[in-house]
């Protein structure tokens, strides 16, 4: 269940630098541009992996 919860707030945040903010990294500066579009598919990508993950994991619960 974690992993599901990690993995959509993973894809969340990731969806965020493809808005015009960009990625929060403090409370002033921004990611935007190139670098926060890739950064931001990375964490689409990852945030992916651990829903699958937890889905999986979730699946399995009854037949261990």
């Amino acid at each position: 269940m974690l992993s599901i919860i990690l993995g959509i707030a993973t894809i969340l945040l990731g969806a965020k630098a493809f808005t015009p903010a960009g990625l929060p990294l403090t409370n002033t500066k921004r990611l935007t541009g190139v670098g926060g579009k890739i950064t931001g598919v990375i964490c689409i990508l990852l945030g992916v992996a651990f829903f699958a993950e937890g889905i999986w994991a979730m699946s399995n619960l009854g037949r261990r």
